[in-house]
């Protein structure tokens, strides 16, 4: 059991990391392989790795091979860790081919995040295996909540590349299936009301953190709430499908009147709270109906909800337009800018000095969230640059300044300014050359193989410790 407390302990860090790492890329951008969050991610990620291989050594080594594929825990650990090795080479292969991208669902990171998840399943598996009580299971419960929830970490940190319109439905289809494996593996009651509330401390600490560094901060997010709804509910009715319905609107009842007032919290529109509960809805019920298949009885009606369902999430994301606005870009180094941007409200004003002549501006692009806003950018007699842009909504903006150099290539420089808060934000910085994105036939092929292997692995774990169908529970003597 030591072994795999050392494997929850760190992978707590890796995941602590992943949001020391993010909140770094959206005040600075990206940063080198050595830097702090880096290296915590990967050293924590290589120290869960080995912990849970000591643990489940000595059990291959005398069951063999044949007792590791019986064994479902050590399958997992097995199928868990190879997923987690996989994902980082495929990362690097794919900005090798394609060029970088800082978007967290892009094919590379959403396999490194469902391989992560797998991870975690895999520790709580075996901790609940190991006969682990009280703190151990609720920590391991824990990490699996957290792992579910980093597919909203830059929603969390109001950084959104696409429509808020994703925002609660992907929070809801995680909880839903965070809870399907709890309750799998910890029958005990209020195993999510523990692992919800070890999730709210960790990101408090996560948050008071980041703050003493003076980085951006992530929201705490009320799952807690959600929590206690859902366990309360399952009391009275323990079927799975009435968590499809209940958590869903729980995240809604408690992430929208707290959103507005949260300090970096993604907004969602009055427009899109009901496609945000369609799309939860959908979200929820098709990984019930991949943890838990349907009832015989069912079979026509489910298959008709997953056909509808499968339409409503599938119809918007394939009108979704590219992501560029968290973790701007970086390249080779064309000099550097001294920004002036005073908010107004939802005016900006802009000047910008680069002392460099051959540098000569072309515009300001304002993103976020899948908007794209762009007015003009003038130079005057003093070699400056001047321009008026009107941001649309509240919340985070990454607002860009292009340029053309004397060999007319694109540079471009970039700040973070916060729609209507009012002040005046003035600092250097860099400009850079952005690397070229590759898009063609090999970027589709890539992007179907990798979204489909996280669309298995995903499946897979939602089906993970479900019994056989054909074997019944048996009646007590």
């Amino acid at each position: 059991m030591g072994w795999l407390l050392t494997a929850v302990a760190s992978g707590a860090l890796a995941l602590f990391s992943t949001y020391w790492d993010d909140s770094l890329h959206t005040d600075v951008g990206r940063d080198t392989f050595w830097s702090p969050p880096h290296m915590l991610l990967y050293g924590s990620i290589l120290v869960t790795l080995a912990a849970l291989a000591r643990w489940a050594w000595p059990r291959a080594r005398r069951e063999g091979v044949a007792g590791v594929v019986r064994d479902p825990a050590l399958c997992w650990a097995t199928v868990s860790g190879a997923a987690v090795g996989i994902a980082a080479p495929a990362d690097a292969a794919w900005h090798t081919a394609f060029g970088r991208d800082a978007v967290l669902w892009s094919p590379p990171h959403l396999l490194a995040i469902v391989a992560t998840l797998a991870l975690t399943v895999t520790l709580l598996r075996a901790v609940a295996q190991e006969g682990g009580g009280g703190l151990a299971v609720t920590a391991a419960e824990a990490l699996v909540l957290a792992a579910a929830l980093v597919p909203v970490m830059e929603y969390d940190s109001d950084v959104p590349q696409f429509p808020a319109l994703w925002y609660l439905p992907v929070v809801s289809t995680g909880f839903t299936l965070a809870v399907l494996l709890i309750r799998r593996f910890d029958p005990q009651p209020g195993g999510m009301v523990r692992a919800a509330l070890l999730v709210t401390v960790g990101r408090l600490l996560t948050v008071a953190f980041l703050a003493v560094l003076g980085h951006s901060t992530p929201i705490v997010p009320p799952v807690l709430l959600v929590a206690v709804a859902a366990d309360l509910v399952h009391r009275w009715r323990p079927s799975s499908w009435w968590s499809a319905l209940v958590i869903p609107v729980g995240v809604h009842a408690a992430y929208l009147p707290l959103l507005p007032v949260m300090p970096h919290g993604t907004v969602v529109a009055v427009s899109q709270i009901a496609p945000s509960l369609s799309l939860s809805l959908a979200g929820s019920a098709l990984m019930v109906l991949a943890s838990e298949g349907a009832p015989r009885a069912w079979h026509r009606g489910v298959q008709a909800a997953a056909v509808i369902s499968a339409v409503l999430l599938a119809v918007p994301l394939l009108a979704a337009t590219r992501a560029l606005a968290h973790d701007p870009g970086q390249g080779a180094d064309a000099g550097q800018a001294r920004w002036r941007a005073s908010v107004r409200e939802q005016a900006i004003e802009v000047t910008l000095a680069t002392g460099d002549p051959a540098l000569r501006p072309t515009g300001l692009i304002a993103r976020r969230a899948g908007e794209k806003v762009t007015a003009q950018l003038s130079p005057d007699a003093d070699g400056a640059a001047h321009g008026r842009i009107r941001l649309p909504s509240d919340g985070r903006w990454f607002l860009y300044a292009t340029f053309k150099d004397s060999r007319e290539r694109t540079a471009e420089s970039w700040v973070v300014v916060q729609q209507g808060e009012g002040r005046t934000l003035s600092e250097a910085r860099p400009i850079y050359l952005p690397p070229t994105q590759i898009y063609g036939a090999g970027r589709t092929a890539a992007t179907v193989m990798l979204y489909a292997m996280s669309a298995a692995i995903l499946v897979a774990i939602a089906r993970s410790g479900r019994p056989p169908r054909n074997i019944r529970p048996q009646a007590a003597n």
